[in-house]
């Protein structure tokens, strides 16, 4: 077996473009073959390269289970670290783009869908006043598809709430706010004409739940088990915001909402905000960034917005 010293000289003096390319392209896809037509490969000629690669390196990437090729080790190492090159290079090639259009850089966030009402609008529109000629890519999406993309390097910052606490050495995470959770119903619903009302009375009403492993879950069981009771009717589990909404108008519906977001539609008429006492936050809202990868300076005035939003 050849030294890690030269095994080192070799994967950067050898390593092609059309590896680093297929590698990247094997971790979005379960097959060799979707990987090969990613990136305009036959099949055959994608095994070439892998076998060049692993004669290179005198260590073995793949092995064959069945008719599948599975990454060893050191394949899934080299699999991981490929794609985040190759998402380091799109980056800067968006951002020499950006500043050859004459702005002065990019940026891309990735948003869990709640953040996408309030914090991050209010981020960039800070952003916006502030540095109008960065370029800012949003990807809105769940937030453990958002992590991924994270750790691949294709989004720069993340904003959400997680359902649980990340263990994650390589993700650094700062706490932005903690907004509180609110009862939320449609403009028409019998309970916005009582002036006095409790928990009991929501009970009475069929409810709309969040989903199963969800960090708003958690808040309305917790909210259950305190007022010893549960809705009659649980008629839907969803966590899809602009969907709940719609469904709560034209219906008796009881929702779960943030506060921040709840009070976005509440300004819009598109729901009430029930007078009973505001649950406590079942998680904060935080923004992450990958502890190995310095921000560029467009990407730390983004995160700088992010947190002056947030204290406001």
């Amino acid at each position: 077996m050849k030294s890690p010293r030269k095994r080192k000289t070799r994967l950067l003096s050898r390593l092609r473009p059309s590896q680093l390319e297929l590698l990247a392209a094997m971790e979005r896809t379960e097959t060799l073959s979707a990987a090969a037509r990613e990136v305009n490969l036959t099949q055959p000629a994608a095994s070439r390269l892998l076998r060049t690669l692993a004669s290179d390196l005198d260590i073995g990437l793949f092995e064959r289970v069945g008719r599948t090729l599975k990454p060893t080790a050191a394949g899934r190492t080299l699999v991981r670290r490929a794609a985040g090159l190759i998402a380091d290079i799109d980056r800067t090639q968006q951002e020499l783009e950006a500043i050859d259009g004459g702005l002065i850089g990019a940026a891309s966030i990735g948003a869990g869908v709640s953040s996408c009402y309030v914090i991050v609008p209010r981020a960039l529109g800070l952003l916006l006043t502030e540095a109008p000629r960065i370029n800012v890519t949003v990807r809105e999406g769940p937030m453990d598809e958002l992590l991924t993309r994270l750790h691949t390097g294709h989004i720069d910052i993340l904003v959400g709430r997680f359902s649980s606490q990340i263990q994650n050495a390589d993700i650094v995470t700062r706490e932005l706010y903690r907004p509180a959770v609110r009862a939320v119903c449609g403009p028409d619903h019998p309970l916005t004409k009582k002036r006095a009302t409790r928990w009991n009375d929501l009970m009475a009403y069929p409810w709309i739940l969040p989903e199963n492993g969800t960090a708003m879950r958690s808040a309305a069981e917790a909210l259950f088990r305190k007022q010893r009771c549960r809705p009659e009717r649980c008629l839907v589990e969803s966590s899809s915001i602009q969907t709940n909404v719609a469904l709560m108008n034209g219906s008796d519906l009881i929702w779960l909402l943030s506060a921040d977001v709840a009070e976005y539609f509440y300004k819009l008429g598109a729901l009430r905000i029930l007078n009973v006492p505001p649950q406590a936050a079942p998680g904060a809202f935080v923004m992450a960034h990958l502890r190995g990868r310095s921000l560029s300076p467009a990407a730390q005035r983004l995160s700088d917005c992010l947190v002056k939003a947030a204290a406001t």
